[in-house]
């Protein structure tokens, strides 16, 4: 799948998403200095930075699995693809973001029964409510289920054709 041009609403959600996996990661790179610091140089380990630092790698995989499909970087065998016409691409391309599409939605959909059981649970070490980490699937669900709607709306118009 080729990179688009992306709604003034997506780029914005997609901005977001890339700050926050900014964020996110320098505070799991700081937890985790901070943790080799407290283990190794004062001999007293943090006991939630473990934890920590693993909910904020959840959560950078989840939005960066809608960032990398939003720039079309995701890994794929194209070999067979590529030796279509462009109209049998065109509905292969279509074929394939609205399986994405099906499943990101299902995953939406399968996630909901998970946040409402673990709403009451807390994490061990952070005391976090669990809800909030599991918050990543339907979050991240959700921007690949617009990504995928906004490519299959931009893949049913045919291309212009220049008269260059």
């Amino acid at each position: 799948m080729k990179r688009q041009r992306h709604s003034i609403m997506l780029r914005a959600l997609l901005g977001l998403t890339k700050a926050s996996i900014i964020v996110i990661s320098i505070v799991m790179v700081l937890v985790t200095l901070a943790q080799v610091v407290f283990r190794y140089v004062i001999a007293a380990p943090l006991p939630w930075s473990e934890e920590l630092a693993r909910y904020c790698f959840v959560w950078i995989v989840f939005l960066g699995g809608a960032v990398g499909l939003s720039k079309g970087i995701h890994l794929g065998v194209d070999l067979v693809v590529n030796l279509l016409p462009e109209t049998a691409r065109r509905v292969m391309d279509g074929l394939t973001t609205a399986l994405i599409a099906i499943f990101a939605g299902t995953m939406i959909y399968a996630s909901l029964p998970v946040l409402s059981m673990n709403m009451f649970q807390r994490s061990p070490a952070l005391g976090v409510q669990m809800t909030w980490i599991y918050m990543a699937i339907p979050v991240s669900m959700g921007l690949i289920v617009l990504i995928c709607v906004e490519r299959l709306v931009a893949n049913a118009v045919p291309p212009k054709w220049s008269e260059d």
